[in-house]
């Protein structure tokens, strides 16, 4: 039984002798310059917080696309019209001279295509989606 606790043993030490042998040839030195290696800060990256002047800055472009929903009417059916969509909680914009009224501006296509979607199945309304750049 000793034998064989013994020779386990020495089988443990003959396995891991290798990696402690060179545990203990590791110059902690170069250990140390190792870690200062990868420490590094580059001047770049800290800079990008730096402050500059609003007269530095050219703007290059100041457009932003929206869409709006245009209902158009006739004399006969307005009154139904604004009926329908204030009863269902829209807030709208009147244009008399061009006869519509617009809801919106929407900032995704998506919603504005839903909304549509919805005032043409739910309340019978013809609309159009309409998008502009301001």
């Amino acid at each position: 039984m000793r034998f064989k606790v013994l020779l386990f043993l020495a089988l443990l030490i003959y396995i891991f002798s290798s990696s402690f042998m060179n545990m203990s040839e590791f110059n902690q030195d170069i250990y140390s310059k190792e870690i200062l290696k990868e420490i590094t800060i580059d001047k770049k990256e800290i800079d990008v917080f730096e402050n500059k002047s609003l007269e530095d800055i050219n703007v290059t472009q100041k457009k932003v696309k929206a869409w709006i929903i245009i209902i158009g009417y006739e004399k006969e059916s307005q009154k139904k019209i604004i009926s329908k969509l204030n009863n269902s909680g829209y807030s709208t914009k009147h244009n008399a001279k061009k006869m519509y009224y617009s809801l919106g501006p929407f900032v995704d296509s998506s919603h504005a295509k839903e909304e549509s979607k919805k005032l043409k199945n739910i309340h019978g309304i013809n609309n159009k989606i309409i998008d502009f750049i301001f």
